[in-house]
């Protein structure tokens, strides 16, 4: 479904998050995340992503969200596991109300606004 999304003034990533996408993405990241061993957990998956994880599920998380990204170190190093960065990618990119390509800006009263693609939710 296409729809006319505000901008954020700061990041100018998107003020609404589809949130079929969101739990799509979340429910992907925590079965990978559920089956990381605790014992041999040295990145802190379980402590870092988990929780961020569960909260947007329970629809806790406010969103876009503009914390930080666990692991950012880890990420620039090159350190992390490719799976972690496969599954992860998504989660924190549809968090963020991040663009998977340039929009289109169209500006209204104002403010900055693009179409958005949102998930059917059947």
């Amino acid at each position: 479904m296409r729809k006319l999304v505000q901008l954020d003034d700061e990041t100018w990533g998107w003020t609404e998050i589809d949130p079929v996408r969101l739990r799509r993405v979340a429910q992907a990241f925590k079965a990978w995340l559920t089956k990381v061993d605790p014992q041999d957990d040295p990145f802190g998956f379980l402590e870092q992503d988990l929780p961020l994880v569960e909260a947007a599920l329970r629809g806790d998380l406010p969103l876009p969200f503009k914390g930080g990204e666990p692991h950012t170190r880890e990420i620039g190093e090159g350190w992390l596991p490719p799976a972690y960065m496969e599954i992860s990618a998504p989660f924190y990119n549809t968090i963020r109300g991040a663009h998977l390509e340039p929009p289109r800006i169209i500006e209204k009263d104002g403010k900055r606004y693009a179409w958005a693609y949102f998930e059917d939710p059947h």
